[in-house]
């Protein structure tokens, strides 16, 4: 039996590296799957490698800056799978710039996919949860979102937002048995941290770019290192957490 036996959960972002693995992840432990990204032929692929492994996976490819597009993508994948009792809102952009350098379409590209995004899905999937009795919302958050980041402003206001949402909005559903928590990693081996130490080199130096010496652990994270935490947290084995976002970064963040 697998730990997320009778589970359906949608995943976001389900084409990056870490969205790839927690796909594989929650279905090695028996989750259905409704996965989601604006790239509709990684998403395709992705499904396919998914079915070819024996996971129960479905897909639609949306566009989570846009409301319409996210009323469109809960109606289906709530009825594909209406028992759906797990959201994990993974999909997310970076990018680095100066504070002087982010323009008013920079502020509102990151907020629109990392926050507004993330909000409509847990009130769509968080609305049917509450009739359903119950479920697991899980925000893919950083530690960016704990303290200052100069060089990524934007994108550490957008997850310091996503932080308190979860905060709030395990407040206002834990009555309802729908429990709101957040994983916040560090530096993580995947396409989005190659492009951010690359725009940070150009833009700032090489004696200032991110890397694995800052971390305690001595390592960059594997997208896999995240799974385990986000089964946990979608699992019943996490019945009494809501509220929380908890730091997978190797010890870059302490609580």
């Amino acid at each position: 039996m697998g730990r997320l036996d009778g589970c359906a959960a949608m995943i976001t972002g389900a084409c990056g590296g870490l969205g790839r693995a927690l796909a594989r992840g929650f279905a090695r432990e028996g989750a259905s799957l409704f996965l989601t990204d604006v790239d509709a032929s990684g998403l395709e692929r992705t499904l396919d490698e998914l079915r070819s492994e024996g996971a129960t996976a479905h897909a639609l490819a949306a566009d989570l800056r846009s409301g319409a597009s996210i009323a469109k993508l809960a109606e289906t994948a709530l009825k594909t799978l209406p028992s759906m009792n797990v959201l994990v809102n993974n999909a997310g952009i970076s990018e680095t710039k100066t504070i002087w350098d982010i323009t008013e379409a920079d502020w509102d590209r990151m907020l629109a996919v990392n926050v507004k995004g993330p909000f409509l899905l847990l009130q769509a999937l968080g609305r049917h949860m509450v009739s359903n009795g119950g479920g697991s919302i899980i925000n893919i958050a950083s530690v960016a979102g704990r303290g200052g980041r100069p060089m990524l402003l934007h994108y550490a206001a957008s997850k310091a937002a996503l932080i308190s949402i979860t905060r709030s909005a395990a407040l206002a559903l834990a009555a309802q048995r729908v429990r709101v928590n957040a994983i916040a990693p560090g530096m993580m081996d995947t396409e989005m941290l190659h492009q951010l130490q690359q725009q940070w080199k150009e833009k700032a130096g090489n004696q200032s770019v991110p890397t694995a010496s800052a971390i305690p652990i001595g390592r960059v994270a594997q997208p896999e290192d995240l799974v385990g935490t986000a089964i946990f947290l979608a699992s019943d084995e996490s019945a009494y957490v809501t509220g929380q976002t908890l730091n997978v970064c190797g010890g870059l963040v302490l609580s």
